[in-house]
């Protein structure tokens, strides 16, 4: 197909977007009229429009470049590209062909990312993809793609990276999914599994920045892989690994522009403002609710609509979608969907806290408070017992004190009554003086010295 009929097809799409859906059939056999085909491959367009729901829509280009990946497939098939024999198609998308592929080195299956030629030609389309290569180089976690390999066969650049076998969240959320909310212990495993991914991606200061179902990948075992940084945003400093080079890579969209999946985009994304982890936090809040409840928080019958919601209105609440909702619950998911961004969750380690505090099992939770309620007691009679040792111990150090001052006493009195008895003279003006000299006089007649605080000799007149 020739880039000029491309064109066409998009203009219309883009034409029928705006457009009514009851009013689109008419509007494409007006623009159509006398050629079935443009007509058919528009139509099939808004087709895959409906079936994404409330998305944003992907330009024409992209959805026609998974009809040239379709068309030039098995030009790769068999081919050896760099050390990884191509095998089959997995699928295509807007991006590029993914292919199986088999590891000669390594003897492992592998999965293969590779952009068409006509993606490669757009320059912001080949930016992304380098981009996307490398955030996720610069990741190392359970819960995110790994990635083998990067390079460049025939002037395509390609990813190597593992082969997942499973598939998207999506596949078990409506309207995909027939059921509505997820067991609720399944869909809090899910939760702690992407926020932890997150946690370590925004740690290496990757900002994913298009976080929906489509880009996380269940396996068969209940892992979930967090795909596709292609619109991920780099922060180039000396912590998160990442050079110089990201920088530049990271001026991809000029100021006010909106990157993201309606939807699933954070207010500040809504308007084109700068964005950072919070907004990240707040797509895994739309998504939290939806694995909940089984619906979406923010609903329209058209893109904008949608994305007025995002930026005015409060969802429903969760309990009235699913009773089995505990406040707890409820409060992490609205913290997650505030809409301004100093309000959410400021890091999503606090996030990953919250929710596993929230898997915690009742008994797990009484056994720990009431050990340590018996720690406390046990410190406590510990602390007391300390207290009444000392209190013992004063007491018998005062006693002691206090014997010796009572036998000083009596021998101050003995001596007072002796003196008197002796001395006619001292007991004439003995009791014109005070107590205190009395006292001193006492002690000097009876030679008592120290032992007790009454030792100052007698002044004279």
């Amino acid at each position: 197909m020739k880039p000029e009929r491309w064109k066409q097809i998009e203009q219309l799409y883009d034409a029928a977007l705006e457009r009514n859906a009851d009013r689109r059939a008419s509007f494409l056999d007006q623009a159509c009229e006398g050629d079935e085909e443009l007509r058919r491959e528009v139509a099939s367009l808004l087709a895959s429009d409906e079936q994404a729901g409330s998305f944003l829509a992907a330009p024409a280009t992209e959805v026609m470049a998974r009809s040239v990946a379709a068309e030039g497939a098995s030009s790769l098939i068999g081919r050896l590209i760099g050390a990884y024999q191509v095998q089959s198609l997995l699928g295509a998308g807007g991006m590029g062909e993914v292919y199986l592929a088999r590891d000669i080195r390594l003897g492992r299956k592998v999965a293969i990312k590779v952009l068409t030629a006509f993606i490669a030609q757009d320059v912001d389309r080949l930016r992304r993809f380098e981009r996307e290569a490398r955030a996720i180089s610069a990741l190392n976690h359970p819960n995110i793609l790994t990635v083998y390999d990067i390079g460049a066969y025939e002037g395509l650049p390609y990813i190597v990276a593992e082969l997942l076998e499973g598939q998207e969240l999506r596949a078990q959320l409506p309207p995909t999914a027939e059921a509505g909310a997820l067991p609720l212990r399944m869909a809090l495993g899910y939760a702690q599994q992407v926020a932890h991914g997150l946690a370590a991606a925004h740690e290496k200061g990757v900002v994913h920045r298009d976080l929906k179902p489509e880009n996380l990948f269940v396996l068969a075992d209940g892992r979930v892989k967090i795909l596709d940084f292609g619109l991920a945003k780099l922060k180039p400093h000396g912590e998160a690994g990442l050079d110089s080079q990201a920088a530049a890579q990271n001026q991809l969209t000029d100021p006010g522009a909106v990157m993201g999946t309606v939807g699933y985009m954070a207010p500040e994304q809504v308007r084109g403002h700068e964005t950072d982890h919070r907004a990240d936090i707040f797509a895994f809040g739309v998504i939290l609710y939806e694995m909940f409840s089984g619906r979406r928080p923010f609903v329209g019958e058209s893109p904008i609509e949608v994305m007025n919601a995002i930026l005015k209105e409060e969802p429903p609440e969760l309990g009235e979608a699913n009773v089995k909702i505990s406040p707890q619950l409820e409060k992490i998911v609205r913290r997650c969907l505030e809409k301004r961004p100093e309000r959410r969750f400021q890091s999503t380690s606090d996030l990953c806290f919250a929710l596993e505090a929230l898997s915690m099992p009742s008994g797990s939770a009484l056994t720990t408070t009431t050990n340590a309620l018996e720690a406390t007691k046990r410190g406590r009679r510990r602390e007391l017992g300390a207290w009444i040792a000392a209190g013992v111990f004063a007491a018998r150090r005062n006693s002691r004190r206090t014997g010796v001052g009572l036998l000083t006493s009596r021998m101050n009195r003995a001596a007072m009554k002796s003196t008197c008895s002796r001395s006619p003279r001292t007991a004439s003006w003995e009791p014109t003086r005070n107590a205190s000299q009395r006292v001193a006089a006492a002690n000097h007649a009876s030679g008592a010295t120290g032992g007790n605080c009454f030792t100052s000799p007698p002044t004279g007149r």
